[in-house]
């Protein structure tokens, strides 16, 4: 059987929704921060706790997060990294070129709301 010729292309705003979505799942991360910025360009499209701009080596990922108080705010990094990074490929086909966390506070689970 052989596959249909064409493209398939994902809209920006998709992706930045998967991205918020993976975040949002990620142990430890009590909400999404503000709208961050691309480093080295602009984005692509930007909302809420993601922003997503497109490069010759694939997507970069910006995001902009609240950690919970008392875990390991490298291991929520790295875990936010890679679920991400895994949704992206996974369900959008996308090559990631890099996915960058930033903390932007630490906050109490419950006494938090989510800002996107």
């Amino acid at each position: 059987m052989s596959q249909p010729s064409g493209q398939v292309t994902v809209a920006a705003p998709v992706l930045l929704a998967l991205v918020r979505a993976a975040l949002r799942e990620t142990p430890g991360i009590v909400r999404l921060a503000g709208t961050p910025i691309i480093r080295g360009g602009p984005a692509v499209t930007a909302g809420p706790g993601a922003a997503i701009a497109f490069g010759a080596a694939g997507v970069v990922v910006e995001c902009a997060v609240v950690a919970a108080t008392g875990v390991r705010l490298a291991q929520v990094a790295a875990t936010a990294q890679a679920a991400v990074a895994a949704v992206l490929r996974e369900l959008a086909g996308v090559d990631v070129a890099a996915v960058n966390i930033s903390i932007m506070d630490v906050a109490a689970v419950e006494k938090t709301r989510d800002h996107g």
